[in-house]
């Protein structure tokens, strides 16, 4: 139990470590203004939301180590490489992060389809910043079955690894949305930045069911939802859906009945005649 306490202190610590990194980047490099108010209520749901997942990723390994069910993805060749050393540490986590993130592009594609008046409360703020990496509470249920489940199954170097790889799609998570001037120019069409992200959020229909990829945006250009952002910096938000300003809003956006329908790309003959 202690070691499960100590655990999640350091996990959460570190997050909030992060985020805070971040916000202190967007004050001197941020393109557009954001107020130190504004961020309060995004916050209180990060911080919620990496002691939830946590909280039901670590009790998951403890139970499949009781009911002795085995790993359903190991990879040999682990132990071919043993003579690598830290480099066999880094493969091993690139291929766990490419792992996690393809579940994660699936999820938020069934988010968009199945849960979206759970996932209309990340899209619904009109200004998007590190804190504004939200979701419902709810959300957390589901990602444990597209997620946290299978990635519980997979075979790891040490408890530190899921630590790290929670951290490092946590802080990628965070700079996405951050609206600072840097990006990766090119190196996007490898990995997600702010730009290739916001596309996302965009209340442009061109941009609709574009650009689900946390971590990587090869999921986006394998199967056919990329959108390179150029120079575009669309507005965000939902046309249908008033920003929310504080947690009571953050939490009662599903049960509005404007987030019963999600926004869906505009189909070829329909863009035609727009």
């Amino acid at each position: 139990m202690l070691e499960f306490v100590a655990a999640m202190a350091v996990f959460v610590g570190l997050a909030t470590l992060t985020l805070a990194a971040c916000i202190l980047v967007e004050q001197v490099a941020a393109r557009e203004p954001i107020g130190w108010r504004a961020r309060a209520p995004g916050l209180a749901m990060n911080l919620v939301g990496s002691a939830a997942t946590f909280v039901l990723t670590w009790p998951l390994n403890l139970l499949w180590a009781k009911l002795g069910v085995p790993r359903l993805i190991t990879l040999p060749v682990w132990e071919t490489l043993e003579p690598l050393g830290w480099l066999r540490t880094v493969l091993h986590f690139l291929f766990l992060a490419l792992f996690a993130d393809f579940l994660a592009y699936w999820r938020h594609r069934f988010e968009h389809r199945v849960f979206w008046p759970i996932h209309s409360v990340h899209h619904s703020p009109d200004e998007l910043h590190a804190a504004n990496d939200i979701g419902h509470p709810l959300q957390v249920f589901y990602a444990a079955l597209f997620i946290t489940i299978p990635l519980s199954l997979v075979g790891v170097d040490g408890p530190a690894m899921p630590v790290a790889l929670g951290l490092f799609i946590g802080a990628m998570s965070v700079v996405i949305h951050s609206p600072v001037r840097f990006h990766l120019g090119p190196l996007r069409r490898l990995v997600v930045d702010n730009r290739f992200h916001r596309i996302h959020h965009s209340l442009d229909e061109r941009h609709f069911d574009k650009n689900f990829g946390i971590c990587f945006s090869c999921w986006d250009h394998l199967f056919g939802t990329a959108y390179d952002p150029k120079e575009e910096w669309p507005a965000v938000g939902l046309a249908d859906v008033p920003a929310p300003r504080t947690i009571r809003d953050y939490l009662l956006i599903p049960f509005r009945p404007t987030a019963t329908a999600a926004p869906v790309e505009p189909q070829p003959n329909e863009a035609s005649l727009a």
